[in-house]
């Protein structure tokens, strides 16, 4: 074998070794927090709210309280579903994967039913706070968080576990007998 030929035989061997087995494997966590807001005469927050307080400040609403919340994980193509108030339900269909751009964006497709049907990237591991339908006196609002992971892949690797390029832990402490 020639240097050239090598040199792409290792070149492509050590690309497929940085990509997942397929695009079959991928599935996401998904979280939708469904919150509904209200002009009102007194401020109020519901405290699993708190760490978006900052965002829903900015809005024109004055009560803030959490309804319901999908949290699930989600193969490739496949959709989950949430039923919330009004006779109306809202499904996330995890698209996959996009890599078009510098960052890697997971692609959702967001319907609420019976009026809306969107197309959304997320950030791995980001989040978007998105205007719903009006409900009673107020309007429901989606927060939607998308986090990527491989099929068979712990949602929290083990100690014991090597690191992956991605992975955030901090390096562990070394058992007691491996010091």
């Amino acid at each position: 074998m020639s240097r050239g030929p090598r040199w792409i035989a290792i070149s492509l061997l050590s690309l497929a070794l940085a990509l997942p087995a397929s695009a079959a494997d991928l599935k996401a966590d998904i979280t939708v927090r469904v919150i509904y807001a209200v002009k009102a005469e007194a401020k109020s927050f519901d405290p699993a709210l708190d760490d978006i307080r900052q965002e829903l400040v900015d809005l024109p609403f004055t009560k803030f309280r959490l309804l319901d919340k999908l949290e699930a994980t989600v193969a490739i193509n496949s959709t989950v579903e949430l039923q919330f108030p009004g006779q109306r339900s809202i499904a996330v269909r995890f698209l996959g994967l996009d890599v078009s751009g510098s960052k890697e964006m997971l692609s959702l497709q967001l319907a609420i039913k019976p009026a809306l049907n969107m197309q959304m990237r997320v950030a791995d591991g980001g989040r978007t706070l998105l205007g719903g339908p009006s409900h009673l006196d107020g309007t429901l609002f989606l927060d939607v968080t998308a986090r990527l992971q491989e099929i068979g892949a712990a949602s929290k690797p083990a100690d014991d576990q090597p690191l992956r390029a991605k992975d955030t832990r901090a390096n562990p402490a070394p058992k007691e007998g491996n010091r």
